[in-house]
C-alpha cells in the first residue's frame, strides 16, 4: 500500500480593477486587489466542484470606504470575481473544477 501526497498549488495574483456591487446600483470603486487562487488536483468526473470562500485583500485606490455587501471584481489583467466585504475581512468565491 503506498502513501499517496495531493498537493495543493497556490497562485499568487495581484492587480488593480474595478469592483461593482451585484446590485445594480451604478457605482464602481477602482481598487488594487491580491488573491492567492487555490490550484487543487483534478478530480474524476466531470463539471465544477464544491465552492467555497477563501481570504483575499481588497483596497480602494483612492481611500474610498467600501460598504458591506457583495461585489464582482473586473480585474484589468482579465478575469472576473465574486468577492463578498463583511466589514473585517474579504473573501472571494473559489470554484474547484473538476476533469
Amino acid at each position: 500500500m503506498g502513501c499517496g501526497i495531493i498537493s495543493v498549488m497556490a497562485q499568487k495574483r495581484k492587480g488593480t480593477g474595478r469592483l461593482v456591487p451585484v446590485r445594480p446600483t451604478g457605482l464602481e470603486y477602482r481598487v488594487k486587489y491580491g488573491i492567492h487562487l487555490m490550484e487543487e488536483p483534478r478530480k474524476h468526473g466531470r463539471g465544477i466542484g464544491p465552492a467555497r470562500w477563501e481570504r483575499c485583500s481588497v483596497r480602494s485606490e483612492h481611500a474610498h470606504r467600501i460598504p458591506k455587501g457583495d461585489y464582482f471584481l473586473h480585474a484589468d489583467e482579465g478575469g472576473v470575481f465574486q468577492l463578498k466585504f463583511t466589514g473585517n475581512s474579504w473573501q472571494y468565491l473559489a470554484l474547484t473544477a473538476a476533469a
